[in-house]
């Protein structure tokens, strides 16, 4: 009788931790007051344990916004960091190094995610989460070929930073593997309008091979 009392005891406390505990999502790793704006990375402390300073920041939400950007640093000659929503940078590669650097956010550029269903494929804006990405996919009957197991990654980082998940089959394990296309937003002469998108196709374009 005292060891199924303990046994209801321990049942009783695993259901009181389970109900109280809530999952909440990282800071955002861009924090604005009126002093400026100040980048954090996964950790809270950069490893020179100094701060990372932005004197300028953009929020693009939709592909002209962000060829507006990308032209404002071209024309005044600044270098470009990028951050996503949930940053997850242990070093330094997402601070702005001065005043002569501006740092664009795609946590606001999340709006557009196409399917094909006829193609199998998926079109999505760089700072689509991969859980919306999942969610969209999942309503249209499909699924994705892999994936990593966070979901808070936007689709722009697990395409650049070689994300992937357990599956080998098909094209392969990284989510990489199953890019066919891609739309990117360069610098460009002043004549182009210091900005431009440049479409990138698989068995298209040659400069395919050394985008993925």
């Amino acid at each position: 009788m005292r060891f199924s009392n303990t046994l209801l005891l321990l049942i009783l406390c695993f259901l009181v931790i389970t109900w109280t505990v809530r999952s909440v999502p990282p800071q955002p790793p861009v924090q604005c007051d009126q002093t400026g704006c100040t980048v954090s990375n996964t950790y809270g402390v950069w490893p020179d344990r100094t701060n990372c300073k932005a004197a300028k920041v953009a929020y693009p939400t939709t592909e002209e916004e962000l060829i507006k950007a990308v032209a404002y640093a071209s024309e005044h000659n600044l270098k470009v960091k990028t951050v996503t929503r949930f940053s997850g940078t242990i070093p330094k590669l997402a601070c702005p190094s001065g005043s002569d650097a501006m740092l664009i956010s795609t946590s606001k550029f999340n709006s557009a995610i196409e399917i094909e269903p006829d193609q199998l494929t998926v079109t999505a804006d760089s700072g689509v989460s991969l859980r919306e990405l999942i969610d969209k996919v999942e309503e249209a009957g499909f699924s994705l070929a892999t994936s990593p197991y966070w979901e808070g990654v936007s689709i722009g980082g697990l395409v650049s930073t070689g994300s992937h998940g357990s599956s080998c089959s098909g094209r392969g394990g990284s989510v990489h593997d199953h890019v066919v296309g891609i739309n990117l937003v360069v610098p460009a002469t002043s004549s182009e309008g210091y900005a431009k998108v440049v479409s990138i196709e698989e068995g298209r374009d040659d400069e395919y091979h050394w985008v993925f």
